[in-house]
């Protein structure tokens, strides 16, 4: 079949024929998988710098152990070395040092084909670097990570993608690609969060603004003492000229006083309006000049005060100390 990486063996029914030394690990040009999944081998020099530049040599194993159990804590030993590629004609080739266990798999064609590994760059699909090589009966360079075929998405696979796009806020049909790229961009902000400084046109030091709210508050205080005082002298005022003009006894001073304060200086200007003086300027209430006035008794002006104040005549003469 084209493009499956077969071991360069000789005829397939010798059982005498020996591993060898250099093997096909990648097709040059465009490839199609097993599975039908693209991928290309358009920069073989780079899948050369990739392997001098981590200088080790690459694990050849069975069935991707190194990928698989390796992964979970379990044993995955080689059974060949590659110690160097080459490229000819754009396909890339590693030389073998086999293991015994190896040599004698290959040539007791216990496995037939090799599956290399690769690793791609998402937007085109092209090759960069081959991390290992496994034996394996059913190559088919499958892309994601291990170039053999694998069983089918199942269901589960399915939704687990679906529930990572929609928590990146991508469409449940996002790609694979899409949904990498997603993380990768949400990386790359948050990195730029951590060491982007605060304009300081924009934002104050916490420091900074409790002490400002501290400051607000306290003048806040102050400007209300000082409302307060403010209001305090005009209800005072109002009380004391409303004595003054006769339209209030001096008596009963704090309790205007308070009814000021409750019902606020405008309206109590409202009600002085009303109201038409009951003494005579400096007369306080309590004894009246008229020779007429019996003793025990209200006049009718005082009479008229207990109507506006809503209080008993008995209660009003207790109040300016006079004697029924």
């Amino acid at each position: 079949m084209k493009n499956a990486i077969r071991l360069a063996l000789s005829a397939p029914g010798s059982a005498s024929a020996t591993a060898p030394d250099w093997i096909l690990l990648l097709p040059a040009g465009d490839i199609t998988t097993r599975d039908g999944r693209p991928l290309r081998n358009v920069d073989p020099d780079a899948i050369l710098a990739s392997f001098l530049a981590d200088q080790r040599d690459m694990p050849i194993d069975y069935e991707h152990a190194t990928e698989v159990r390796a992964a979970q804590g379990l044993p995955a030993p080689a059974v060949g070395w590659i110690e160097e590629l080459k490229v000819e004609a754009g396909e890339v080739f590693g030389r073998v040092a086999w293991t015994d266990e190896g040599r004698a798999a290959v040539e007791g064609r216990s496995y037939r084909y090799i599956s290399p590994v690769v690793h791609l760059e998402p937007a085109t699909k092209t090759v960069l670097r081959i991390s290992s090589v496994a034996l394996t009966n059913d190559p088919a360079l499958y892309i994601k990570s291990l170039n053999r075929r694998e069983a089918p998405e199942t269901s589960e696979d399915t939704a687990m993608l679906k529930a990572i796009a929609k928590a990146l806020k991508l469409t449940e049909a996002a790609t694979e690609a899409e949904i990498l790229s997603a993380i990768a961009t949400q990386e790359t902000e948050k990195q730029a969060l951590s060491t982007r400084k605060p304009d300081p046109s924009v934002y104050v030091l916490r420091t900074e603004h409790d002490a400002l709210v501290v400051t607000c508050s306290q003048l806040r205080a102050e400007n209300k003492e000082l409302k307060d005082a403010e209001a305090e002298k005009e209800v005072v005022a109002l009380v004391d000229g409303a004595i003054s003009e006769g339209k209030v006894i001096p008596a009963i001073r704090e309790s205007e006083l308070e009814l000021c304060r409750a019902v606020g200086a405008t309206k109590y200007k409202e009600r002085l309006s009303k109201l038409s003086a009951v003494l005579t300027p400096g007369e306080d209430g309590r004894v009246r000049a008229d020779p007429t006035k019996v003793v025990g008794k209200l006049d009718d002006a005082q009479k008229e005060m207990c109507r506006r104040l809503g209080i008993s005549e008995e209660d009003y003469l207790k109040e300016i100390g006079t004697s029924a």
